[in-house]
C-alpha cells in the first residue's frame, strides 16, 4: 500500500490541500484539470451567473456525464453478455 501524500490544487479559483497517494496523484491532477476547464467554459458561457452557482451547474453537468457513461458501460456489458451466449450457442451446434 502507499504511503498517503498531501497535494495543493487550485481548484475553481480556490486552494484546497488534498490526501492522495503517489499513484493516484497524476489523476487526481488530471480530475482537477477537467474540473477547472468545464468552470471556466461555463463562466465563458455565463459571466453573470453566481460563483456557487455555477459550481453547481458544473457539478451537475459533470454527473451527467457520469450517468451517461455508466449507462453506456452497462449496455456495453450487456451486449458482451449477449455475444459470449452467442458464441457458446455456435459452438454446441458445431
Amino acid at each position: 500500500m502507499s504511503e498517503p501524500i498531501v497535494v495543493e490544487l487550485r481548484l475553481i479559483e480556490q486552494t484546497f490541500r488534498l490526501n492522495t497517494t503517489e499513484e493516484k496523484r497524476e489523476e487526481l491532477e488530471r480530475a482537477a484539470e477537467l474540473l477547472n476547464q468545464k468552470f471556466h467554459d461555463m463562466r465563458r458561457s455565463a459571466p453573470r451567473v453566481e460563483h456557487n452557482k455555477l459550481v453547481i451547474m458544473v457539478a451537475l453537468q459533470m454527473a451527467q456525464e457520469v450517468f451517461s457513461l455508466n449507462k453506456s458501460l452497462q449496455q456495453y456489458a450487456h451486449c458482451e453478455r449477449l455475444l459470449e451466449t452467442m458464441l457458446e450457442d455456435v459452438e454446441q451446434s458445431i
